[in-house]
This record gives structure tokens, sequence and C-alpha cells, in this order.
């Protein structure tokens, strides 16, 4: 409506009257909303009034419009002609304005101008300044976390540091002298197969291991003496663990996971004061028995 956008252009600096225009083709639940039936529809918002609008059915052309506008819509406006729209901040900058010769009009307005373009010099500066520090931050943050893989558990922080926000899977393995590095070795590469399985399959998990023994007060409370391998799931959030049932290859293994991710697993409260022990790390090698002494 070429007559209303007229009308529009006239109030585009008001304070207190908005015409707008809303495709009813894009925005339909908006118009469905507000009892927008056919094209072109004109609705009216006044302060206090019906939220959904009420229906104009004035005239459409342009000083019909305009006229209604003035009469029904048009609220104050702070200017020389209408200072009671005007706040207190707003009246003493404008009778000051009013009060000037026009030189010193003329030289205030350079000197706002001038502020104005420095301020936002100076905006474009902060925004430049804010995105690098963004990225600084995100930096920083990425600095205290590794790569995401299987890792040894070798303390608490470490494994709160690596699990606190998610589901994690803890294999205990047999003790180093249990077979040695060799079978070590074949456990963990069955165990980075479900890693990567589960990883493809989408599921946010983290995967520690540790050895058997070293956080014998955790294997107690959560029953794990059946012996080792032992597998459990730990979401400390929700603080529920379930433990694994089946044998330790990739597909009893990646079921377990998959059924866990999807409530399919009996689990327990993880015990109260749940805390893992300081261990070593492995060195890749083979265990050395510790030497008896003679008596």
């Amino acid at each position: 409506m070429p007559d209303l956008e007229r009308v529009a252009n006239d109030y585009k600096g008001s304070r207190s009257t908005v015409i707008a225009e809303v495709d009813c083709t894009v925005a339909q639940g908006l118009c469905s909303k507000h009892g927008v039936q056919g094209y072109p529809t004109i609705k009216v918002f006044k302060k206090g009034g019906n939220p959904r609008g009420e229906d104009y059915n004035g005239a459409r052309e342009y000083n019909g419009i305009k006229k209604y506008v003035e009469k029904n819509l048009k609220g104050p406006e702070c200017s020389l002609e209408d200072k009671g729209g005007c706040t207190k901040e707003e009246l003493v900058v404008l009778e000051q304005s009013e009060a000037m010769s026009v030189g010193d009009r003329r030289a205030k307005i350079k000197e706002i101008e001038e502020d104005l373009k420095n301020k936002k010099d100076q905006m474009k500066q902060l925004e430049k300044d804010i995105k690098v520090l963004g990225k600084n931050l995100e930096l920083v943050k990425l600095g205290g976390e590794k790569p995401d893989r299987i890792e040894q558990l070798l303390g608490d922080a470490e494994f709160r540091e690596h699990c606190e926000h998610r589901t994690c899977i803890v294999a205990f393995l047999p003790h180093i002298l249990d077979g040695q590095s060799a079978e070590r070795n074949r456990l963990l590469k069955i165990y980075n197969e479900v890693y990567k399985k589960t990883k493809a399959d989408g599921h946010p998990v983290g995967f520690m291991w540790s050895q058997g023994g070293d956080q014998f007060d955790v294997e107690d409370k959560m029953s794990l003496q059946f012996g080792f391998p032992a597998v459990v799931a730990m979401h400390m959030k929700k603080e529920r663990f379930g433990v694994h049932r089946g044998t330790f290859d990739k597909e009893s293994l990646s079921s377990f996971i998959g059924s866990m991710m999807i409530g399919r697993v009996p689990t327990q409260p993880i015990p109260k004061a749940l805390k893992f022990s300081k261990a070593g790390a492995w060195d890749g090698k083979d265990g050395q028995p510790p030497v008896e002494e003679d008596l």
C-alpha cells in the first residue's frame, strides 16, 4: 500500500508511533495470532488496548490514514512545538539550543558530531577488542582440554576433569603382573576399538582405564570383586553407575554402552564420598615382581 508507506515514512523518527508492514506469507503465525484473515489488513495497536489489535476500517488513502494517526495514535513528541513530550534531560538540551545564537548552535552541532564520531570509532575498536578477547578466552580454555582419547586414571582430579560433565566408561584392567604388557596391550586394543565405535556412533562418552587393585576402595564400593577386566559406566551429575556383566570384547562392550545411553542398563547410586587414589602411570613395559627379602 503506497499511501500507507508514505505515512510510515512521515513517522519514521517518531517516538510514539510505529507503522510497520508484515508479510503474512512469511509470518503466518504472527498474522494468525492477531486474527488477520484477508489481505491487505490494517491493525491498530493502542497503548493499554487489545493486545491482538483493533481492525482499522477507515480511509485507505494518504490524507485519511494520516488524519487518523494524528487524531488517535500520535503521542507527545519532543520539539519546540511540543515541549511536553520531552524528558527533563531532553528539555534542558532543547532549551539551551533554543537560547543559542546561530553561530554557537552550529559550533555545538559540530562539537557533538565530532564527539559522536569518536564514540563510534571507540565502539568499533571495542568490538574488535571483544572479538580478540573472546578468541583468546577460547584458546586459554582449550589449553586445559586434552584431546579426547582413552586416559589412564591416575587420580581423582584427572577423573573429574575428564568425566565430571558426561558419561564415562572406566575399565579396570588386570594387574600388569597378570599377563604383562602383551595382555594389557591386547585389552587396550579392544578398548580402543570400542572407543572409536562409540565416537563414530556420536555418543558423548569419556573413556578411562585403571589397573586392577590401584583403586581398591573404589573397586570395593562398586562391588567389582568378581575380577578383572571389569567395566563400569558412570555419570557424576546423575550420581548413577552401571556395571558391564558381559565379556570384554568389542561387540559386548559396544552393546553395553549403547544400552547405557538409552537407559536400558540397571544402575545404582554412586557410593558417597567416592574418591580415586593417586596411581602411577604405566610406562608400557612389563612389570617386575617384588623382590623377596632373605630372612
